[in-house]
């Protein structure tokens, strides 16, 4: 009955989002309103629909559990199939896109949030704003110079057609390893401007044949079952990251060095695509044709630093000039603004004053100080690998027990004790410390100042565990 009373306003349309939607529905939750800036739903799937755009969890992994999906086309699911099947899913929820959501302020008891469709109130807020969304552009000196096309990965210019075109590609991460093999063939020259190679394995992607396809809609077990295959899989890898020097991480070193010297031939090349870093301490990229694509006569790679960008090409340290046409910037995102640019306040603080050292939530879902407000895929909830779609419903999970204890209680508000919140953070930063993750690479995790607020240093089992009962002694109610 109670809940049936509590309205919750959700900010931002990708999983996260519909998620908390489909979830809170399935939980009795009716009265939610999902918000979303863009005109399309998908979050990080409606922003990078660059070439190539694909999944690197395999597709039975990278969908809700209560929502199988039998008829995906291949193993890794590519971006255009993976934003429709989230639209099917959002239909029967209330989802308002093009609606910008620019602050949320709460006080006596609920939530206003100040968005461009008008003001909206509701009791609870919840924050899906995602990671992977806003480009990160770094300071390169003459960009602004650049006569070409120039756009970052995630937002590509699909008017541009790069045919016969010199393309300029900075960045080895994992935009930029699908951006080049899809561009290749029809370009005349790729450029590829690499900072630090990263650590590849092989991807092992391949179509659905229609019989595997109906094979999985008659009988949904065989799709459970290679669901819990991933899973195991990922969270093994998911253990062994969160160990520093450990044996468990040498197969997929071996592997990884097997894969460069199978498919290049060339030393210096060679050379200069391979790690000296512990590998997982960049996120492990997966991938099939990368470094074969590095090895077709029209790709150079080179690790020179960028000197400056002209208005035809760039100019790199060692005084070679690269031509190009077409400039595009595989750079990464912003990937600790969890919230921005909406500001959320209280009477007394912005969520942002709270956050002036580094980002922290309890759990990564929950901040001393802001009562009914959770955050899916906030603070330490990525990883080196697994499903953040899994991790999503895992936090959801958590809510929706906050939510009940709030009920049981017969509250207005739930909010993580200070106490709580500050002795799991500490165990956290223990833990991190010891991780592949802070072994001495430069990584999105980590910032400029040696904070990580990205990582998860545990198992998505333990993950799992931790979030799937609320600690009443945790949280306090009003």
């Amino acid at each position: 009955m109670f809940a049936d009373m509590t309205s919750v306003a959700v900010v931002g349309g990708g999983f996260a989002g519909i998620g908390a939607a489909a979830m809170l529905a399935r939980a009795g939750y009716r009265d939610v309103t999902v918000f979303e800036r863009e005109p399309r739903l998908g979050g990080v799937w409606n922003a990078n629909t660059y070439p190539g755009a694909a999944c690197d969890i395999p597709s039975h992994l990278y969908e809700f559990s209560f929502a199988p999906n039998p008829r995906w086309s291949r193993r890794y699911a590519p971006q255009a199939e993976i934003q429709a099947y989230l639209e099917d899913v959002a239909r029967p929820f209330d989802v308002r896109v093009s609606t910008d959501v620019r602050s949320a302020h709460f006080a006596d008891g609920r939530w206003t949030l100040d968005t461009s469709g008008g003001e909206h109130t509701a009791d609870v807020l919840i924050t899906a704003c995602g990671q992977l969304t806003t480009p990160a552009v770094p300071p390169l000196p003459g960009l602004e110079d650049f006569a070409g096309p120039a756009f970052h990965t995630a937002r590509w210019d699909h008017d541009v057609d790069l045919s016969g075109k010199r393309v300029a590609v900075i960045g080895t991460g994992c935009s930029a390893i699908q951006v080049v093999p899809a561009i290749q063939p029809e370009v005349e020259r790729v450029t590829v401007f690499q900072r630090s190679p990263g650590w590849t394995i092989p991807k092992g992607d391949f179509p659905y044949p229609p019989w595997a396809q109906r094979l999985f809609e008659r009988v949904p077990l065989v799709q459970r079952l290679d669901r819990a295959a991933n899973y195991a899989f990922h969270d093994f890898a998911a253990y062994a990251l969160s160990r520093r020097k450990t044996r468990l991480l040498r197969p997929f070193r071996a592997l990884g060095q097997l894969q460069i010297r199978l498919a290049i031939k060339d030393r210096a090349l060679r050379r200069t695509v391979t790690p000296t870093d512990e590998i997982g301490c960049k996120r492990i990229m997966l991938t099939d044709n990368w470094y074969p694509t590095l090895a077709k006569p029209n790709v150079t790679l080179t690790d020179r630093r960028i000197e400056r960008i002209g208005a035809h090409g760039i100019r790199t340290a060692d005084g070679v000039e690269h031509p190009a046409d077409v400039l595009v910037l595989a750079t990464g995102f912003r990937a600790h603004d969890f919230v921005a640019p909406m500001e959320i306040s209280t009477h007394d603080r912005t969520l942002a004053q709270e956050w002036a050292a580094v980002p922290r939530a309890y759990l990564g879902v929950t901040v001393p100080g802001f009562p009914n407000l959770f955050l899916l895929y906030g603070p330490n909830t990525n990883g080196g690998s697994g499903s953040v779609v899994a991790t999503i419903e895992a936090q959801l999970t958590h809510v929706i027990a906050a939510l009940r204890e709030r009920e049981r209680r017969r509250a207005r508000t739930i909010v993580v004790r200070r106490e709580a919140a500050q002795a799991f953070d500490a165990e956290l930063r223990t833990a991190l410390a010891g991780t592949v993750w802070h072994s001495g690479c430069t990584n999105w995790y980590v910032d400029e100042h040696g904070n990580d607020p990205s990582q998860w240093p545990w198992s998505w089992t333990e993950y799992r565990r931790r979030t799937a009962r609320l600690d009443p002694q945790a949280y306090e109610t009003g």
